[in-house]
């Protein structure tokens, strides 16, 4: 937004469209079956990501804490229908791919964080 522009308030109709909001993810997979297919995602909710990071601990370089997280994150995150009931049978790497995209799309941005850390108290 420019200095010229005027802010729009963030409605409760806002919310109830955001969270309508979905993305596609294009599978890269060695597995011909499963590469170039696409499914369909949300990002997660705030109190679901909290409570997804409170269930899952993931440690640096935690391969199995990582998937753990990914798991979770398409359980809850994949909109595609039939698909989240199958996870358990897909390749793992596919369940990387999407739950780390759903993942990279619900945290907040570190510069979102810096300012918000730095922001004033309205008055």
């Amino acid at each position: 937004m420019d200095n010229n522009s005027t802010p729009l308030e963030l409605s409760a109709e806002d919310i109830s469209l955001g969270m309508k909001n979905e993305r596609t993810v294009i599978i890269e997979s060695a597995n011909p079956i499963y590469d170039g297919k696409a499914v369909r995602v949300r990002t997660l909710r705030g109190r679901e990501f909290r409570q997804l990071t409170a269930r899952v601990n993931v440690g640096k370089e935690d391969l199995a804490g990582s998937f753990a997280f990914a798991m979770e994150a398409c359980k809850v995150g994949i909109i595609t229908p039939g698909l989240a009931d199958l996870l358990d049978n897909i390749d793992h790497d596919i369940i990387l791919q999407i739950g780390q995209d759903i993942i990279a799309a619900s945290e907040p941005k570190e510069e979102a964080v810096e300012d918000f850390s730095q922001a004033k108290k309205a008055n």
